[in-house]
C-alpha cells in the first residue's frame, strides 16, 4: 500500500510554508517526518487528514477520511475516564476494530494494559497516558496513521513501548503509519525516514541510507548536513 503526494503546496497569508512537494508513503515498516519545528509537518498532516486543503497537487491512493486516524500533539481527554472508559469510547466511535487478545502480548504489555483499564486518566503519567492511547488507536481498522510526535515529553520507558506498539502496528501491509519526532537517536531502524526541509521532502528507503549522509555515522550529524545543504 502507497500513498503519493505530488506537487503539494500550501501557503500562510501568501507566506509558502510547502511548495511543490512530492513524497511516496509505504506500508510495511514506519515513515518518520522529521524536519525543523515550524517546517510544515503539523501542516502536512492537516492537508493528509482533510482538515486543510493544499492550494495545489493532488494526494494519490489517499483513503477515505473514515479510514484516516489522526493523532494530533496534544489529544484532549477527559481526567475522570478510566482507561476501560477510554477503550469504549475510541472503539465506540470507531468503524471497526480488532479485538485485544491478551495472549498474543507480550508480558509486560499485558500487566500495563490491565493496570492502565482500571486507572483514570487525570492519574496515570504522560507517558502512560500517550501509550494507552496509541495502544488503543493500534486496533482501529483504518488504514492511514497519521501521529503528531507521540513520545513527546514521556519518560524512556514509556517512549520505548510506544515505540514498541507503533513498530508492530506498521507491519500491517493494508496500513500506513507515519510519525514525526525531534528524537532522531529513538528512530527505529527499520524504518523510512522523510525530511522535511526548505518546503520539501527528501525520501529515505532506510534509516541506514539517511546516516549514511553523515561522514561520521550519526544520525543528529546527518540532519545537520541534510537541511544546511542548498535546494
Amino acid at each position: 500500500m502507497e500513498i503519493t503526494l505530488k506537487n503539494i503546496s500550501f501557503s500562510y497569508k501568501n507566506v509558502a510554508v510547502l511548495d511543490n512537494l512530492s513524497c511516496t508513503f509505504r506500508s510495511g515498516k514506519l515513515n518518520y517526518l522529521i524536519g525543523y519545528n515550524g517546517a510544515g509537518k503539523s501542516t502536512l498532516f492537516d492537508i493528509m487528514s482533510g482538515a486543510l486543503k493544499q492550494k495545489k497537487g493532488e494526494i494519490i491512493g489517499k483513503p477515505d477520511v473514515n479510514e484516516i486516524l489522526y493523532q494530533t500533539q496534544n489529544p484532549a481527554v477527559f481526567g475522570a475516564l478510566t482507561g476501560k472508559n477510554l477503550q469504549d469510547f475510541i472503539f465506540g466511535v470507531s468503524t471497526g476494530h480488532r479485538d485485544i487478545l491478551l495472549d498474543n502480548l507480550p508480558t509486560h504489555f499485558v500487566d500495563l494494559y490491565k493496570k492502565l483499564l482500571s486507572r483514570k486518566i487525570g492519574d496515570m503519567s504522560v507517558g502512560e497516558r500517550r501509550w494507552i492511547i496509541t495502544f488503543l488507536e493500534s486496533y482501529l481498522n483504518k488504514e492511514m496513521f497519521l501521529l503528531d510526535e507521540p513520545t513527546s515529553g514521556v519518560d524512556p520507558v514509556s517512549k520505548g513501548q510506544i515505540n514498541k506498539t507503533l513498530l508492530s502496528s506498521a507491519k500491517n501491509s493494508k496500513r500506513i503509519v507515519i510519525v514525526t519526532t525531534h528524537e532522531l537517536r529513538d528512530m527505529e531502524q527499520n524504518s523510512y525516514v522523510h525530511l522535511l526541509n526548505n518546503k520539501k521532502i527528501k525520501s529515505f528507503n532506510s534509516y541506514e541510507d539517511f546516516v549514511s549522509a553523515s561522514k561520521i555515522g550519526d544520525v543528529e550529524d546527518a540532519f545537520s548536513s541534510l537541511t544546511s545543504q542548498a535546494d
